[in-house]
């Protein structure tokens, strides 16, 4: 199945939906700079405006206009449209044309209103309502050029930006001009004291039939609802999407010299005919699942019911790339709950949305609350009723898709069964989830955050300075780790490559001060990501039992797990206790300007056997003596509740290197992959969180470790 099919058999589910029932077939949300509004009891008219971007109203809209009016390229719209078309405000024969076409749009609907099927009961009324409204508009575009600027320029003025009952429209900015007329570029809506026209149900009516009849040349059968009955068929898709400021086309319509898919031009539905009613709730639907959380200055933020931001063009100037920006869409095609234990019940997409949404925040004591939420769910069952019996024939959709001006871009489309996306997301998450540096607790960095620490991101005081090493990963990497997270496919092999890479980037020192604190904490988040994809690439296709072990130093599987028995592991674990004796002997704990990891971490991680013998020997002739001396021998450590000597930390590790063979010999990125996280786990492991959550108790010898 298709995403256009997807989303035409999901429309049902989206019809209660407040966007979904405002974007009517051909309509889209845009701004109204000005309204005219009439009084039907008279002649007169008010003027209210200019509005800059304040009205956002759903109308109709043809999104197949594109570039300048010419005498080939006239496409009004109805009820709504800029003042070259609804008022003709512009010189040349070009605008007289368009304000011709627009005036026989509302001539045609009026000559259609009587020719309308048989109402229902009560829908008497809508026809003399839209009859009456027609009659008024035309009347105005009838009049002569100068008859309409005289009644234009002498029209009522309302300072005020209140709007009439029952109107549904954001407020934005609120900011007025001095212009007594529109100009010719911008947005005219037609109103009535009572409402505005394209909202009723026969204006709305006949739009939907006017976009089939100039979209269509053919008959035929619809690919996607399947009807036997042949229809109008259309030959191009006039709905656009607006994404990353972008208003995008569903599918482009190209010229005779550019080729697209083997069809040119009018054929290019030839090999899929859709009809009018399946393409346009492909459209509502898609403009619903895209929408975004607001924030409480009216701005988008990264995430919404069924989107999340994955991926921002960070390039500026010529260089703007559009295809940078990736949103990923995901839905189910019958809504499906979770069951949780509290008895609230959880939709399946606040499932799915968790393992590519940023944290809102993290604490500093405790885990990030959608952590606790995503496990609640992952462990609770399906809701019971209607969901479950609809279980076997429900699907889960998710689509990544990037804006161009000319088209749509799919970067990915996934379908799959409800319960096994579930499975596939608990496994992500498990091979995923690592110890936090300073030992707050177990969780998985969301995908954006990991694939910004892969970019090794300069560390300033200042946020806004920060900047990348090196180049992003390549889009099929991200794609790679959508498919991973919802289908079980092997995560990508780059991941394991940049993250030892970055890893090795040593972060610079931070103060005292909130910047400082600041930078320290983003620091962490990032060296945190980046153990957390070598984590994903080592133990995806382990057993539950390694994946558990992974998290961190001192877990219940250590005896079954191969990676904690090799030495490339301990090595690394070894690295981390040398540093913190090295920083102990400091009399602050943080003085050493530089450590052992600054200098020799490269050449540990990739060949330790040319480095250990140096750096034991170091500490235990410079360092551990001093420890002893001033009585700083005893370490707190996360595991356990009373301190523990330093010389058994070093004497353990270095009997695991032993009993695995001795220091080795070069190593192998996977290998570098273990040294990194055995070096990792236990800094965390020589690390508390500053302030303990409520159910973890504290080390009475109030001694600490090495700094992350």
């Amino acid at each position: 199945m298709g995403i256009i099919r997807a989303l035409v058999e999901s429309a049902d589910r989206f019809r209660d939906e407040k966007v979904f029932k405002e974007l009517a077939v051909g309509c889209d949300y845009r701004p109204i700079n000005w309204v005219i509004e009439f009084d039907p009891s008279s002649d007169k008219l008010s003027l209210k405006g200019r509005y800059k971007e304040e009205l956002i109203r759903s109308v109709p809209m043809r999104a197949d206009r594109s570039g300048k009016v010419s005498k080939d390229n006239i496409k009004p719209n109805l009820f709504v449209d800029n003042a070259r078309y609804a008022l003709g405000l512009a010189e040349g024969p070009t605008t007289e044309d368009a304000f011709k076409s627009f005036r026989k749009l509302h001539e045609l609907a009026r000559k259609t209103l009587p020719k309308c099927a048989d109402l229902q009961s009560g829908d008497a009324t809508e026809k003399e309502k839209a009859k009456k409204e027609l009659d008024t508009v035309l009347a105005y575009l009838r009049l002569s050029p100068q008859e309409r600027k005289k009644r234009l320029e002498g029209a009522a003025r309302e300072e005020s930006n209140k709007h009439k009952e029952g109107n549904n429209f954001e407020k934005k900015s609120k900011k007025e001009t001095k212009a007594k007329v529109p100009d010719p570029t911008d947005i005219v809506a037609f109103t009535t004291a009572e409402r505005y026209p394209f909202d009723g149900d026969l204006a709305r009516l006949f739009w939907k039939q006017h976009l089939q009849r100039v979209c269509s040349d053919e008959m035929g059968v619809c690919s996607t609802c399947g009807d036997k009955e042949t229809k109008p068929i259309l030959r191009i898709l006039p709905f656009k999407v607006r994404l990353f400021g972008e208003r995008c086309p569903l599918l482009s319509v190209n010229t005779d010299e550019q080729q697209s898919f083997g069809s040119l031009g009018k054929g290019q539905l030839g090999n899929s005919p859709i009809c009018i009613e399946c393409a346009g709730k492909a459209d509502r639907s898609l403009k619903f699942l895209t929408q975004l959380d607001k924030d409480d200055e009216n701005k988008e933020k990264s995430s919404g019911r069924h989107a999340v931001v994955i991926a921002r063009d960070d390039s500026k100037g010529k260089g703007k790339q559009p295809l940078g920006n990736q949103i990923a869409v995901f839905w189910t095609k019958e809504q499906l709950k979770f069951q949780v234990e509290d008895g609230a019940k959880r939709n399946f997409e606040d499932l799915a949305r968790i393992p590519i949404d940023e944290f809102d925040e993290i604490p500093e004591d405790a885990l990030p609350a959608k952590v606790g939420q995503c496990r609640a769910l992952l462990e609770a069952p399906f809701a019971g009723g209607r969901d479950a019996t609809t279980l076997p024939s429900n699907r889960f959709y998710l689509a990544v898709l990037s804006p161009n001006k000319s088209r749509l871009v799919v970067r990915e489309w996934l379908e799959s069964d409800i319960g096994s996306a579930q499975g596939k997301i608990n496994r992500y998450m498990e091979a995923l989830q690592v110890v936090h540096p300073d030992g707050r607790g177990v969780w998985w960095p969301p995908l954006p955050a990991m694939m910004e620490a892969l970019r090794s991101f300069t560390s300033v005081k200042q946020k806004a300075k920060e900047g990348p090493r090196v180049p992003a990963l390549g889009p099929d990497v991200m794609r790679k780790l959508i498919r991973c997270i919802y289908t079980g496919s092997p995560p990508p092999e780059a991941l394991l490559t940049r993250a030892v890479r970055c890893f090795r980037v040593p972060d610079p020192p931070t103060d005292d001060t909130p910047q400082g604190r600041q930078q320290r904490e983003r620091q962490m988040l990032w060296r945190m990501a980046m153990a957390a994809a070598m984590k994903l690439i080592l133990t995806y296709d382990k057993d539950r039992k390694e994946q558990k072990a992974m998290e961190q130093l001192k877990t219940e599987h250590d005896a079954v797990s191969d990676y904690k028995q090799q030495a490339p592991y301990n090595c690394g674990a070894l690295l981390a206790i040398l540093e913190a004796v090295q920083r102990r002997t400091s009399s602050s704990g943080r003085g050493v300007n530089t450590t052992v990891v600054d200098r020799f971490y490269g050449a540990a991680s990739t060949a330790p056997a040319t480095v250990f013998a140096n750096l034991i020997n170091m500490a235990t002739k410079a360092h551990l003596p001093k420890l002893r001396r001033e009585g700083k021998e005893f370490f707190s450590v996360r595991s356990q509740e009373d301190a523990v000597n330093i010389n058994d930390l070093m004497t353990e590790a270095c009997k695991a290197i032993d009993d695995a063979g001795g220091f080795p010999p070069p190593l192998t990125p996977e290998q570098q992959a273990q040294f990194a996280l055995g070096f990792y786990h236990q800094r965390a492991e020589l690390n508390r969180p500053k302030r303990q959550p409520k159910t973890s108790t504290t080390n009475k010898a109030n001694t600490t470790g090495g700094q992350v």
